[in-house]
């Protein structure tokens, strides 16, 4: 596969069942996709929390921040005309956000773990706020 080649295909039963298992898991963390302001409070506190622990003794943030973005890719998806996909690029096979004709993708983890590395609060609801405004192309 060229770098420039991406394959988008449609989600399947185990893909979907990755998914609802990284929903479930956001639901135990209080972050409810309906509601874009429990996203980013557990984004913001996470961030808090890891930030006030010492750094010898910090958890990887990879696995919360991919729950955190697949949350908050959820509440795109149910509010935009994106649609959860699978897209295979030359660094691999993952879950993304594609619209429907497929000429553009969103990885939700990718904006969350690139605030991670800033350790930037206070951008989540904003950003998606003004991510919905253009994909929708009205007030979101």
């Amino acid at each position: 596969m060229s770098e420039q080649e991406i394959r988008i295909s449609a989600i399947g039963y185990d893909e979907r069942e990755v998914l609802q298992q990284w929903l479930r898991d956001a639901r135990q963390w209080g972050i409810d996709p309906d509601d874009l302001d429990s996203v980013a409070r557990a984004y913001d506190g996470y961030v808090a929390r890891v930030l006030a622990t010492d750094p010898d003794d910090r958890e990887d943030p990879t696995a919360v921040c991919t729950m955190i973005g697949l949350a908050m890719g959820e509440h795109i998806a149910r509010n935009s005309r994106l649609q959860w996909r699978i897209v295979t690029d030359a660094e691999g096979t993952d879950l993304a956000l594609s619209t429907p004709e497929e000429n553009a993708v969103l990885y939700p983890a990718d904006p969350v773990i690139d605030a991670w590395s800033e350790q930037r609060t206070g951008w989540l609801s904003g950003w998606v706020r003004d991510l919905l405004r253009g994909v929708n192309g009205a007030t979101a």
